[in-house]
């Protein structure tokens, strides 16, 4: 059983924010069969179908995988923007990470505070780009 396999991987039940936790980590059910995924740099990770029983310890596994990876993500970026803002790095240092933080596979997520047709309706967690609707936010390849 799902809820089984997160114990037994050190998740805790409950909780004023998640129905799981495990560090910065939180699954939150929502109101079909998919749960919401969020570490504490991106609420929205990823949504995973909620499992049967026989596909429930490879989901925990994808949960715990997806959290870790978002967590190196903003791990790196924020030394690349370290490397970026010094100034007394090298050129090709400080230019190929300035190039590496251009570059963004955006995660749009709608900021419920921002009313419709605004600008910052739209944000992406990553890089802090923000759009006014969803056909208004930028390419995801930019």
């Amino acid at each position: 059983m799902f809820a089984d396999e997160l114990k037994a991987r050190g998740w805790t039940e409950g909780g004023q924010q998640a129905d799981y936790s495990k560090g910065s980590w939180s699954i939150c059910f929502d109101t079909s069969s998919w749960v919401e995924v969020a570490t504490a740099a991106n609420p929205r990770t990823f949504d995973v179908h909620v499992p049967g029983e026989y596909e429930s310890r490879w989901t925990v596994n994808l949960i715990e995988h997806l959290c870790r990876m978002e967590d190196e993500l903003v791990r790196l970026r924020k030394a690349l923007s370290e490397i970026r803002d010094t100034s007394d790095v090298g050129g090709s240092a400080h230019t190929t990470a300035a190039k590496a933080l251009g570059c963004c596979y955006h995660r749009w997520l709608v900021n419920m505070r921002v009313s419709e047709g605004r600008g910052g309706r739209m944000y992406c967690p990553i890089c802090g780009q923000t759009a006014a609707e969803p056909g208004a936010a930028p390419d995801p390849a930019t």
